[in-house]
């Protein structure tokens, strides 16, 4: 059998090694006529088992937390103009800042400029957040006075 050193070796890998070395314990146990060592070592390898499941579980949701780490990495912003998101390789194209900060984050990117009004909007098709970058302009109604134009 061959020692790593604690840096080299993964948690799971740490892990693994303590439940191997426990299963050799109950085999040896097993062999012996004293039950109270019997039960002792038993208890000792189903705690390793349980400490070995919460020590994955715990793996897998570091791994996922360096994930979406490195996720936000690539994202820029907000900007102060419009508080526009951005992600590094996409700066032309902003994402929804609603659907970003939500819980789960999502990066849906807003729709093109639309012109409307003459005033300049993006609308995210996921939440239907809308921005005006420029506002519209205000319609104006006409009025037609009562009785007028009938006949």
């Amino acid at each position: 059998m061959t020692i790593l050193p604690p840096a080299v070796l993964t948690t799971a890998q740490l892990v693994g090694g303590l439940v191997a070395s426990a299963k050799n314990a109950v085999d040896l146990a097993k062999a012996s006529t004293d039950h109270a060592l019997k039960s002792a070592v038993s208890e000792l390898y189903d705690s390793l088992l349980d400490v070995k499941a919460r020590v994955l579980d715990l793996d897998e949701a570091v791994r996922g937390l360096r994930e979406e780490l490195a996720r936000k990495d690539e994202i820029e912003g907000p900007d102060e103009a419009n508080g526009y998101f951005f992600i590094k390789s996409r700066p032309e194209q902003p994402l929804c800042p609603k659907c970003y900060q939500s819980t789960p984050s999502s990066t849906v990117f807003l729709s093109p400029i639309r012109n409307v009004n003459d005033g300049n909007m993006r609308l995210c098709t996921v939440c239907a957040y809308k921005h005006w970058e420029t506002p519209a302009k205000p319609r104006t109604i006409r009025m037609i006075p009562m009785g007028f134009g009938r006949s």
